[in-house]
């Protein structure tokens, strides 16, 4: 009896249907075990992408940049375009940028003097990927190549620190104490109002594109942020 029993033990034990299920692999006629699935991304409607787009267009308007500077750092610099503008001095330290939707912390130094069109800018950044959002890495708002951003020789030129000659700003900057540098884009303001028919014609062109600058792509001096028409920018 006992013999009989163990037999049919092992029986059951070695059958096709244990095998199977040993190895893994549904038992024929069994319905199959259920699998994991990833959630669908999540997709906005059309009017939150529409509003989205034209809140980040109007984001873009503005650029403001709060610093605190080294014991050396001494700046000045009011403009009303590119023709109506002096300035001088130097910076070094660390900067909080919100440049349109992109933000970021980074190190700079910067010197620059001049009046009108005769007017010299150099500026070097650094900073990390971790450091800025993942729109300003895209488009590289805050370059991000500077071999030492103290020593005026590595120091780069960017088109009068990559400015475009109709904006309207200032700058302040003084040893160890709060400084800022505050920008008004008119070109960006007049697409945020353009941005509301949605009609690529009335855009202003060109559309956001990148040029090289001692071998760093950099966002090109006067190109605008069309949000919601991304196919036209040119990351790389």
């Amino acid at each position: 009896m006992r013999r009989r029993l163990v037999v049919l033990l092992m029986a059951g034990m070695f059958s096709a249907p244990c095998l199977m299920a040993f190895a893994g692999q549904a038992v024929p006629g069994a319905p199959p075990a259920e699998e994991e699935v990833a959630p669908p991304p999540v997709r906005r409607d059309p009017i939150s992408r529409y509003l989205i787009a034209r809140g980040n267009d109007f984001l873009d308007i503005f650029n403001i940049k709060l610093s605190l500077s080294d014991d050396l750092s001494v700046l000045v610099n009011v403009r009303a375009t590119r023709l109506a503008q002096i300035g001088f001095g130097r910076f070094s330290g660390t900067k909080v940028g919100f440049q349109g939707p992109s933000a970021g912390i980074y190190g700079e130094g910067r010197t620059e003097v001049g009046i009108s069109v005769f007017y010299w800018a150099w500026i070097g950044r650094k900073t990390s990927p971790a450091g800025i959002t993942e729109d300003a890495q895209k488009t590289n708002r805050f370059f991000g190549r500077v071999d030492d951003i103290r020593a005026a020789p590595t120091y780069r030129e960017f088109y009068d620190a990559n400015r475009p000659w109709h904006t309207i700003g200032a700058s302040f900057a003084l040893p160890f104490l709060p400084g800022i540098e505050a920008e008004i884009n008119p070109a960006e303001a007049v697409d945020f109002f353009l941005s509301f028919f949605n009609l690529r014609g009335l855009r202003i062109p060109p559309p956001f594109h990148k040029v090289d600058v001692k071998g760093e792509r950099v966002p090109a001096p006067g190109c605008i942020r069309w949000h919601g028409q991304e196919e036209f920018e040119q990351y790389e």
